[in-house]
């Protein structure tokens, strides 16, 4: 039987992520930081969460999320956590799972049914060869997963191809030609330096052009609190950003991601902005620093020289969603 989540079911979701989440690779949770994580987060939605039960008992769940205020909310549905019992981890279980959540989908006007980054819930996770090294979010289903084979079949197609790579900061030192580059590209006039209100301008149009809605909400607030925004300059005009900076609990350096403005592409800004957050996260006590690529992408390169090493290879799915027969 599929039906919709109640709040009775949280003792045996919170089982099932112990069990079949934590073999699937989710981080250890205990039972509030289970709730903080699903059943508590302002965004879990009870009408697109759904459990598959079995003798009166929860066996499976998966849960989702629709907002226009996701980044391409107004189109897409977002699929979350789908767990499913040892007893009962078939395709055909997932594949009823899935046809309820993407009903619900289609119920709320969402053509698109999506696994990626954008999802609001975060769902944390180990890096595999670490001591129980944690990453934050999840951009896409576990290549190494059943279920990444299952959603094809479904007709999900996998948009991008995402590697997570790591670097234990313990073993990080910064080359000495970042010092010689810094030189070079501060006689040009462009240098890396924490953003300072009082004498950098232009973060919101720097933002703005970069086109991405979630640093435009979070960098001008991280700013606005005092956290440490590294920029990237051109004399006083920020040309670009990393950050914000700080340790997570997990001992991860945290950050949103780097960002270097159109019109100041080409000058190495990239490259400086990443070492200075590396350094920057080892001085505030970070132990490691985990980030997602595109498997192809040219930047793996530049986080590849600095020491880190893919861990794990995500599928960004994407499925179009066909109207409910009558």
């Amino acid at each position: 039987m599929i039906r919709n989540y109640e709040p009775r079911d949280e003792e045996e979701l919170w089982q099932l992520w112990c069990t079949a989440g934590e073999k699937d690779g989710y981080a250890p949770l205990d039972r509030e930081g289970f709730r903080q994580t699903l059943t508590e987060n302002p965004w879990f939605q009870p009408e697109h969460t759904f459990v598959l039960t079995r003798e009166n008992r929860v066996a499976g769940f998966v849960n989702g999320c629709v907002d226009d205020r996701i980044p391409r909310g107004a189109e897409r549905g977002y699929v979350g956590c789908l767990l499913l019992g040892k007893e009962e981890k078939t395709q055909e279980n997932a594949g009823q799972l899935l046809a309820a959540l993407e009903d619900s989908f289609r119920k709320k006007g969402r053509p698109w049914a999506a696994v990626t980054f954008f999802n609001p819930i975060h769902l944390p996770w180990v890096v595999p060869g670490t001591p129980g090294h944690q990453h934050n979010n999840l951009p896409g289903i576990p290549t190494d997963l059943p279920l990444h084979g299952w959603m094809k079949d479904f007709g999900y197609q996998e948009a991008a191809r995402e590697v997570a790579m790591y670097l234990n900061l313990a073993d990080y030192r910064c080359p000495d030609w970042v010092e010689e580059k810094a030189g070079a590209m501060a006689a040009e006039g462009y240098t890396v330096a924490p953003y300072d209100p009082r004498k950098h301008w232009g973060l919101e149009g720097m933002l703005s052009a970069l086109g991405n809605p979630l640093w435009q909400e979070e960098i001008p607030r991280a700013a606005r609190e005092g956290k440490l925004v590294l920029t990237a300059l051109k004399d006083d005009q920020v040309a670009g950003f990393t950050g914000p900076v700080w340790p997570e609990p997990s001992g991860r350096g945290y950050f949103t991601g780097i960002g270097v403005s159109p019109e100041f592409e080409h000058h190495g800004l990239g490259t400086l902005l990443f070492y200075r957050l590396l350094d920057a996260e080892q001085r505030a006590g970070a132990k490691y620093m985990s980030l997602f690529t595109g498997v192809e992408n040219p930047a793996r390169g530049i986080y590849e020289k600095a020491g880190f090493q893919p861990r794990r290879e995500f599928g960004v799915m994407l499925k179009k969603l066909e109207e409910s027969q009558p």
